[in-house]
Formats: C-alpha cells, sequence, structure tokens
C-alpha cells in the first residue's frame, strides 16, 4: 500500500482539532467547505476577515499569542521593511506541515490548482519569512479581476525565514518546531468562535463567525462590504452592533450577548470584553476609524423581526439567507 504525505508527516498538536477530509487532508482555516465538498483551491476571503480580525492562523485557526506571523514571499534577496500579501499569515509549526503536505507547496513539480492559476507551476524555490506583526489588513480590488476585491495583509518586523526546493529539506526544522510547539489554550468567547469558526459539518457556519467579525469593529474597515462574498452582509446592521461593542458599557455588550439568538453573536461581546481593549492591531485600527463613524449617542441593539423568527427561517430582511446567518441578531425596525 502506498503512503500519501499526509499519512507520513506527524500533525502538529494544534491542528488536531481540524476535521480531515475523505483524502486525509485536514481542512485549513480558509478553505471553502461545506458537508458535501471542501475546495483546497478556493480561499475564502469571508473567513479571511474573520482571521485577520481575531488574530487567528489561516492554518489551524488559532491564535497567534506571542509567535511570528508566517507568510510566504516571492520577493529575492533582502525584504522591503514592509511585505505585503493577499494571504493570510501561519504558525511556522504550520507552514512546516503545509510545506510538506499541501500537494501545491511540497514539490517544485506541483501544479497550481486555483481557477486563476490553472496550470502554473509551483515557484523553483519557497521562501517563507517570519514577522513579528501584522500591522494593517485593507480591501484591495485585485489587479487581475476588476471588481473582485480582497483583503491584503500588511506585515513589518521580518525575524526569521527558511526557504526550500523539495519538502524534504524542511524535515530538520519540522522536527524542531515540532518538540517546542506550545499550547494555544483558547477560553471563553474566542473558545465558541474557534470551534464555530472550524466546523465544516454546518453549510456555512463559519459566515456566522465572519457576522461577528464584523460586529467586533471590521464593518469599520474601509471598503469592507465590497469584499468578495461579503454582499449578504451589507446594510446598516453590522455597522449598528459594532458600534454598541465599540461604545456601550459592559452591562450592555453582556445584555447583547445574552439575548442574542445566534451562539457567534453571544460570543463576540465576551470576547470583546475579555480583550480588554488590547485588540489585534488591524482590528484595532479599524475601531479607531469607528470612533469617528458611530454617533456620539448610545447606541442601541438593533431590534426587529430577525430576532423573533426561527433561526433557520429565511431572514426577514430578504436576502434569502437563514436569520441566525444573515441578521443573527435582528434586523433594525424601519
Amino acid at each position: 500500500m502506498s503512503h500519501t504525505p499526509q499519512d507520513t508527516v506527524v500533525l502538529p498538536r494544534r491542528m488536531k482539532h481540524l476535521t480531515v477530509d475523505r483524502r486525509g487532508y485536514p481542512v485549513i482555516a480558509t478553505v471553502e467547505r461545506s458537508p458535501r465538498e471542501v475546495n483546497f483551491g478556493s480561499i475564502n476571503e469571508r473567513r479571511k476577515l474573520a482571521l485577520a480580525t481575531f488574530d487567528w492562523c489561516a492554518v489551524c485557526g488559532l491564535p497567534f499569542a506571542n509567535e511570528l506571523r508566517w507568510q510566504t514571499v516571492l520577493e529575492k534577496g533582502p525584504l522591503p521593511s514592509t511585505v505585503v500579501s493577499g494571504e493570510a499569515p501561519v504558525h511556522e509549526v504550520c507552514a512546516l506541515y503545509a510545506a510538506q503536505v499541501c500537494p501545491y507547496l511540497f514539490s517544485s513539480r506541483s501544479r497550481l490548482g486555483d481557477e486563476a492559476r490553472k496550470g502554473m507551476v509551483r515557484e523553483g524555490v519557497v521562501r517563507f519569512a517570519g514577522f513579528e506583526a501584522t500591522s494593517a489588513v485593507t480591501v484591495h480590488e485585485s489587479g487581475l479581476q476588476p471588481g473582485v476585491y480582497t483583503l491584503h495583509f500588511e506585515h513589518r518586523g521580518q525575524a526569521e525565514e527558511f526557504s526550500y526546493h523539495e519538502a524534504d529539506e524542511v524535515r530538520d526544522r519540522f522536527a524542531e518546531a515540532l518538540a517546542c510547539e506550545e499550547e494555544l489554550p483558547v477560553a471563553g468567547g474566542e473558545d465558541v468562535l474557534v470551534r464555530l469558526f472550524n466546523r465544516v459539518d454546518d453549510d456555512g457556519e463559519g459566515d456566522v463567525v465572519t457576522g461577528a467579525a464584523l460586529a467586533a469593529g471590521a464593518a469599520f474597515a474601509k471598503d469592507i462590504f465590497k469584499l468578495q462574498g461579503l454582499n449578504a452582509f451589507q446594510g446598516e446592521h453590522y455597522p449598528t452592533v459594532a458600534g454598541l461593542l465599540l461604545r456601550g458599557t459592559e452591562q450592555e455588550i453582556r445584555e447583547f450577548s445574552a439575548g442574542a439568538r445566534d451562539e457567534a453573536f453571544s460570543a463576540v461581546g465576551p470576547w470583546v470584553l475579555e480583550h480588554g481593549g488590547r485588540f489585534p492591531v488591524p482590528l484595532q485600527r479599524w475601531r479607531t476609524r469607528g470612533e469617528s463613524m458611530v454617533s456620539r449617542g448610545r447606541p442601541h441593539p438593533p431590534e426587529g423581526p430577525g430576532r423573533s423568527v426561527a433561526k433557520n427561517a429565511p431572514c426577514p430582511c430578504g436576502s434569502g439567507r437563514k436569520a441566525r446567518r444573515c441578521h443573527p441578531a435582528g434586523t433594525s425596525p424601519s
């Protein structure tokens, strides 16, 4: 019997919560998924927004804590002080695992599988750089697809790097990373959000965490509702909730969370309170921008039919989506 890379490469402890697809691949945080199909060739921008907001790894979907943010880079020679990429960053041990298992990374003969790059061969040498911080996340229009907007991650403070031609060149480094791997405990609101975000068995569940990300402050990011796949989230609802979580008192935030029908919305208020104003840099920048956008009056949580219909019923706003995914906390009264 032949063995595939995912059979022979040790799975990092922090990836063991991920669902495994029928071929044995762990379903990483950024890819499109549903109970019927996992599409590793399609990166989901809505999921990237959640990663940026909560400062999670694009492979395991867990927080970075004090670890470096690793990113593939195409530049040759010394890197500039700021590096911008359309890919979300990952932990080092997750990057090293992917280098040995991902069909598009482990071999110099690999062909890229997404529609935009179909038929292209992987770079001969893959270069990863580790950065101290993600300094900003912004929305940009694609240069290849006019009218399509995607997230770009800006990194500063390069601290380390590694490169390889074939996957076996990183095995020793991977073994060292496994030996030094630290637990990344999550608790409270973050534990709920991580669990919901990484599910595969409920179609679209990750979209609920996208809504929670908007509520935490991503709704204030410039051009955020132009982002690919965010049409269903447009309207005044999410900025209203974000305003509550920005300016509301602790009691108001807790009351909102207790009354929210959706589990992700129930968790995001506690997540905001647990962080006590110490947010990931991109989110803090969005929330600072929100300070000038939110009315000086006391914000109120949305009310209306979205909070009284069954969670699996069509949303009253007319989007065609289920109420729990479209307006989980309700729609503003007309």
